[in-house]
């Protein structure tokens, strides 16, 4: 258990009401206690060990995006970019920082922000257990939206496809930008999900993409929390963003709409936040998400409710644009936005369905199940292991 004794810096310098924020000395997160390497272990109960990240999805799009041959696997190798010998002098960090973001669009990205890298935000160790020792100075922070309507089937094998075609896309995103900072002649990383070195969600929130909010997730302005993350990490000189106050945590103490729709009944209803490393947040209960993930796995392996149900998730189109300009400007705004957004939604929207065709050729289930008994532990499929 490592703690990181230097002070972060303060988010209320720029948020009035701060999603989470730094009380005490931090300290670094260990992979191996996520919920998904726990789970492998047994903690979660044998059930739960059974039906894991090592067990391919029983529909075969799925299978593309979370199987043994997903693309994002391959790239992991790309993730530490070669360096240029022939490095460009940088004299004007704003110029760079604006191009690189920039190039960041131009590769894919939605949302781009930087950051210092804070050293509290670099988890202790990997999946595997190994340390992990990341000294780079900044961190370039970049969010790809989700499609609203597959992501409103949820849970559902199209959101949890949409989720994947997602991760696939961002790791993608990442790699060609840690790459191409590495052709300018500085060192570069890109760390992407199954492949992670750092904390992305407090990272964006000093990148100022958006805020923390109570269902543990980062909220854009744009999109809400319907985006997917990714981090490059590197000592290109860069001129860093500030924090973003778009008044998330006000809207979510009176609103609650994913903590009363969770069908897990994970996040918390109450406005009290816990201390968690050092930081001052809202706790979700992570083993009943899971648990819930894994509760008809013949159906559904993950769920993205509490994302669908957002108020500030909407079509990215006039009407959201001028909904979250008032929300992340003024807070007596926000029983009147909730109130619309409960007529015309529902208080518990209704999943969409998903296309009739997506069930046709899903596996048998004495297939699936035989699949299940036949992958081992050992055959971690968001590993390093599935490729070396």
């Amino acid at each position: 258990m490592e703690h990181v004794m230097h002070p972060l810096p303060r988010i209320e310098d720029h948020v009035k009401r701060p999603g989470f924020k730094p009380i005490n000395p931090t300290i670094r997160f260990k992979q191996t206690d996520q919920v998904f390497m726990r789970a492998m272990r047994g903690q979660l109960g044998e059930d739960m060990k059974k039906i894991s990240i090592t067990t391919p999805p029983p529909h075969p799009m799925d299978r593309t995006v979370f199987g043994p041959k997903m693309i994002r696997a391959f790239l992991w190798r790309g993730c530490e970019a070669p360096v240029f010998k022939y490095k460009v002098p940088v004299d004007d960090k704003s110029k760079m920082s604006s191009h690189i973001k920039q190039v960041a669009k131009e590769f894919g990205a939605d949302l781009v922000g930087i950051t210092r890298l804070h050293q509290a935000f670099v988890f202790e160790n990997d999946r595997d257990g190994n340390p992990i020792d990341v000294k780079h100075t900044y961190a370039i922070v970049m969010a790809k939206e989700m499609n609203y309507e597959r992501i409103a089937t949820t849970p559902s094998w199209y959101d949890h496809f949409e989720v994947g075609k997602t991760y696939q896309d961002i790791t993608v995103l990442g790699v060609h930008l840690a790459n191409y900072i590495g052709q300018l002649g500085y060192p570069a990383h890109a760390s992407v999900v199954g492949n992670d070195t750092v904390f992305h969600v407090p990272l964006a929130v000093y990148a100022g993409l958006g805020e923390y909010s109570r269902m543990g997730r980062l909220i854009t302005k744009k999109f809400g929390p319907r985006v997917r993350l990714c981090t490059v990490t590197t000592d290109l000189p860069l001129e860093i963003d500030n924090p973003i106050d778009l008044k998330v945590e006000h809207f979510c103490q009176i609103c609650k709409k994913c903590a009363i729709n969770c069908p897990a009944q994970s996040i918390p209803h109450n406005n009290e936040k816990v201390e968690i490393r050092g930081f001052l947040k809202w706790e979700e209960n992570a083993d009943d998400c899971y648990r819930f993930w894994r509760k008809n796995p013949r159906k559904w392996q993950s769920c993205t409710r509490c994302i669908a149900v957002c108020p500030w998730n909407k079509p990215n189109n006039l009407l959201h644009k001028f909904v979250s300009a008032v929300a992340s400007r003024y807070e007596w705004s926000h029983r009147v936005i909730l109130f619309f957004d409960d007529l015309i939604y529902g208080k518990k929207p209704k999943p969409k369905m998903q296309p009739e065709s997506y069930e046709d050729y899903v596996m048998r289930e004495e297939d699936y199940w035989k699949m299940v008994d036949e992958t081992s532990e050992e055959e971690a499929l968001l590993t390093r292991k599935m490729i070396d």
